[in-house]
């Protein structure tokens, strides 16, 4: 990809993610969607670290950083997640936890719509995400980024 391609793809994300555009998922309950804004990074289903317990499925080592991994579908509809192929870990920003992100496992993660789209209901995150920060359990010895600053501190 030529540096000008390279900018052209960049300057499209950006200005998809300002439009309003959102992320649609499934879940148990129907199509939802979030603010594409608010999408740090999309994993496919890996292999996570740590005991599950409740909600709490495992950490996600992404980028030198612990993730702590939580089932969305379970959350919201008391069903665990289907591990399709189109399932796939919502990594967000957590700026009011004690890691940096958060991960929501969700399943049928297809594509992106249109703000004014009546084929995703937006899904309020806030109302869950204080819930699953409480939960978020201790950082295992061993796993990078959060383990060594906490050995620090």
């Amino acid at each position: 990809m030529t540096a000008e391609a390279h900018a052209q793809s960049t300057n499209g994300i950006q200005e998809a993610i300002g439009s309003g555009v959102r992320l649609r998922f499934a879940l148990s309950s129907g199509i939802w969607s979030l603010p594409l804004h608010r999408l740090h990074h999309l994993a496919g289903y890996a292999t996570l670290t740590g005991k599950p317990e409740d909600y709490f499925l495992g950490w996600l080592e992404m980028r030198g950083e612990a993730v702590p991994v939580f089932d969305l579908n379970l959350v919201v509809c008391e069903q665990p997640t289907p591990e399709y192929f189109g399932s796939r870990i919502m990594v967000l920003a957590a700026p009011d936890s004690p890691v940096p992100y958060i991960g929501l496992l969700a399943a049928g993660v297809t594509d992106t719509v249109d703000p004014s789209s009546s084929s995703a209901e937006p899904l309020d995150l806030d109302s869950y995400l204080p819930m699953l920060y409480a939960l978020i359990p201790p950082v295992p010895a061993g796993l990078s980024g959060l383990s060594a600053q906490a050995a620090q501190s």
